[in-house]
């Protein structure tokens, strides 16, 4: 069993540690599979320590799991694991024969479908509170609410950028000219900061869903 570390739909790197690769020879399913009467509780033994090595590894990042198994050792897995949340899906493969590309591939594809399914889920969530009056629009209103603290979910079209030229701490005026001097050539990655920065949300996107929004939304905390 081994473990990789993943940016995007390529493999980066083979984690190998005390844990990694997995010998699988330490906990030997083939043999435990002979044993009828105790598999079921053996080969969930097995994944509750998988788990807890996945565990070690990871630590407290923010890092997930995409798993190369079948239907049902997932299952178990999540099943027993300590923190289920960290295993975000699963995919199968031919296990005699596959590359490592097979398997970017493979997670690529569940984790993009994760962030569709997540982006279109903040997107619904900006629309109701919109008739709350708790969205703005504005960019400047947008930007002061950030280095307040009030801004809960940032949601900004993928292709939206704007260059500004700053008058204060706290306000601007919009440029034309991203290269000029002394002027920020997109503020929307400033305001993304100061969101995460202050335990907000920020996502960019360009998913239908967020036409009626505008380029840039943020919903607010109060």
């Amino acid at each position: 069993m081994h473990l990789y570390l993943a940016n995007n739909d390529v493999l980066i790197r083979e984690i190998e540690t005390d844990d990694f690769p997995f010998n699988e020879e330490k906990y030997n399913l083939i043999h435990l599979n002979k044993k009828a009467n105790s598999n079921e509780h053996l080969v969930k033994e097995f994944f509750n320590i998988v788990d807890k090595a996945v565990i070690a590894e990871i630590g407290s990042s923010n890092l997930r799991c995409v798993v190369a198994t079948t239907h049902d050792n997932f299952n178990t897995l999540k099943l027993v694991a300590d923190r289920p949340n960290l295993y975000s899906g699963h995919f199968s493969l031919n296990f005699n024969s596959f590359t490592k590309k097979d398997l970017s591939h493979g997670a690529w594809e569940i984790v993009t479908d994760l962030q569709k399914k997540e982006r279109s889920e903040l997107i619904e969530k900006m629309n109701q509170a919109v008739s709350k009056g708790e969205v703005l629009t504005d960019l400047q209103e947008i930007y002061q609410a950030a280095l307040d603290g009030n801004a809960d979910l940032l949601i900004v079209h993928q292709n939206f950028t704007q260059p500004v030229k700053m008058k204060d701490e706290r306000t601007f005026d919009l440029a034309e000219n991203a290269s000029e001097t002394g002027v920020i050539d997109d503020i929307t990655s400033t305001i993304a900061w100061e969101v995460i920065n202050k335990n907000g949300k920020a996502i960019f996107t360009s998913q239908d869903e967020i036409k009626n929004l505008g380029n840039i939304a943020l919903k607010t905390r109060y």
